[in-house]
């Protein structure tokens, strides 16, 4: 039923009952799917990158004030004991960073794929209008 009213749905949108327009309006919306599709993961790709870029920074601050401790001092009060913080802060914020890092890695190849299926898709269409 899923099917048909589809169909119908696409027809009625095309002003036509050719099968060859359904078919390309079909094929059309087809590619507007993908380029919004990959348009949302190439946002998420940017997010990621600026969240890695953010914890970079973070860990930069980090082992400049657990390597000269007099900058940290003008910051914060120190205890004997808070020299073990920093570094546990440092290796916390670096496992949270290798994460982002392999996940945009991951998002990196998958908008590649994504980049593909919609280069054929659009190849595809552009030789379904030619007809």
């Amino acid at each position: 039923m899923d099917s048909l009213a589809r169909l119908l749905e696409l027809g009625y949108s095309a002003n036509s009952v050719l099968a060859i327009d359904i078919m390309r309006l079909g094929f059309q919306r087809e590619v507007q799917e993908e380029r919004s599709w990959f348009s949302f993961l190439y946002g998420w790709c940017v997010h990621v990158a600026d969240r890695v870029a953010y914890l970079d920074a973070i860990i930069q601050e980090l082992e400049l004030c657990s390597n000269d401790v007099s900058i940290a001092q003008l910051v914060v009060e120190l205890r004997s004991d808070d020299g073990l913080v920093f570094i546990d802060s440092i290796m916390y914020f670096k496992s949270i960073r290798d994460f982002e890092v392999e996940k945009l890695a991951n998002m990196h190849l998958f908008l590649q794929a994504s980049r593909a299926h919609l280069e054929r898709r659009m190849q595809f269409l552009a030789r379904f209008n030619a007809m």
